[in-house]
């Protein structure tokens, strides 16, 4: 029993590092993701409301997207609300938000207060003017990378089977988070990028309300002559059929399980999103 209890507990600190090396909030210095991935750190050990993806994505780091989807890390996972049953945080969550809460803040005056501002915002943590408030908030990895404008982490994300029309508690999906970095003028090219990609993806999507735009959508009156434009507009059978063939190949490596199917080249090319 004494070496089962050992195990485990060996395990959680393990994984406890990788998500703070991947954060780069108070890791050890000498580790690195893939060492501790190999020492047995779990990928999908949830953290707060987090797993390791989520924080991959969070800070834009692809090349760590990838190794954890490599791994085994579960692609469409969501965050989970700090709440238990009875919709109060029980006291476990109580003691990991404080024990969060006190790392985040504790660097607010070093380079990396942006992280900790962003952890403590995303992850429902308590505010510092709103201590006995837990905010409930299921996000989903391709949300995050959307969210984040980072075309390297949805193209990962998207060839490993990640669903694209996944809805988030407040029911916004990945092109929907997108769209709200975009309204507020912060997209570049790569976020414009980023966007065409996941509406290949996604063969059509919707963002209207009773036939109408969001109010967030409206104030940037070219933006949303597109986007009118794209969601009037039909899914073609073409594009439908894409996602449904995407769809049924589950979650694996979709660049090796299109490669096998007796298709012309083209078509695994469009498959693929690459035509």
């Amino acid at each position: 029993m004494w070496y089962i209890m050992q195990s485990i507990q060996s395990k959680y600190s393990l994984s406890e590092r990788l998500i703070r090396t991947i954060a780069a909030i108070r890791s050890f210095p000498h580790d690195n993701v893939e060492d501790l991935i190999g020492r047995g750190a779990d990928v999908n050990c949830m953290h707060g409301t987090l797993k390791p993806l989520h924080c991959a994505c969070m800070v834009a780091d692809a090349d760590c997207v990838e190794l954890l989807l490599q791994k085994g890390a579960e692609v469409n996972t969501l965050e989970t609300p700090l709440i238990n049953e009875s919709g109060a945080p029980s006291t476990m969550q109580l003691r990991r938000m404080t024990h969060a809460w006190k790392s985040c803040w504790n660097m607010v005056q070093t380079p990396m207060r942006w992280m900790g501002t962003r952890t403590l915002l995303c992850t429902g943590l308590p505010s510092r003017t709103m201590p006995n408030v837990c905010v409930p908030c299921w996000r989903t990895v391709p949300s995050w990378a959307a969210m984040k404008g980072n075309l390297e982490s949805v193209s990962i994300l998207l060839d490993f089977g990640a669903e694209v029309r996944v809805v988030n508690l407040k029911g916004q999906t990945p092109i929907s988070r997108l769209v709200a970095l975009l309204v507020r003028g912060l997209g570049t090219e790569r976020e414009d990028s980023c966007f065409d990609l996941l509406q290949q993806a996604v063969g059509h999507f919707e963002l209207r309300k009773n036939g109408n735009m969001p109010r967030e959508v409206t104030r940037d009156p070219q933006l949303c002559e597109k986007l009118t434009v794209l969601c009037s507009a039909p899914g073609t059978l073409k594009t439908l059929a894409r996602y449904a063939v995407r769809c049924s190949l589950g979650v694996q490596f979709l660049p090796d399980a299109v490669k096998e199917l007796p298709l012309p080249q083209s078509l695994k090319d469009y498959l693929l999103l690459l035509r």
